[in-house]
């Protein structure tokens, strides 16, 4: 029982002495900007390259007019007064639904179509799509290519 003892004591030292050098930080050291080796400062150093390859990526992106979602389509007409017809239901929409933005679209040869909103899935369009449905009857869900959103928001 003794020689337990002591072996439990032993490893409680060499343990504690492993655990001493590890060291401790409190979160309110790393907030105060303590300019020690422990102010959790990180320095970068890249290839100038990267730069290029990014700026790359980024104009590249600028060319490609958005990606693949979802609208809502509240008009489609092909007659002679379709565009007429079209402007009219764009316009009574943002009348109705501020805040939501509406495309008025052509379609070859003869078709012109009002779609709104701006949906990354069908789920995050069908909320709106029933508040539209009421006023819209013939309005439904259609995938589009949508705009990128706006990363300030």
């Amino acid at each position: 029982m003794k020689r337990r003892a002591q072996i439990i004591i032993y490893f409680l030292i060499v343990f504690s002495s492993f655990t001493y050098g590890q060291g401790f930080l409190w979160t309110r050291e790393l907030v105060n900007n303590n300019n020690d080796f422990r102010s959790g400062r990180v320095e970068v150093n890249q290839d100038s390259r990267i730069d290029t390859l990014l700026n790359r990526h980024i104009n590249a992106n600028k060319q490609y007019n958005g990606f693949d979602g979802f609208r809502i389509q509240i008009y489609r007409g092909s007659d002679r007064d379709a565009r007429e017809s079209a402007n009219e239901a764009k316009a009574k929409f943002l009348n109705e639904f501020t805040g939501m933005e509406a495309y008025l679209i052509f379609d070859p040869p003869n078709y012109f179509k009002v779609r709104v909103g701006d949906y990354r899935t069908k789920h995050d369009a069908y909320p709106d799509f029933i508040t539209i449905r009421k006023k819209f009857s013939n309005a439904y869900i259609v995938t589009d290519k949508i705009n990128f959103p706006d990363l300030e928001e």
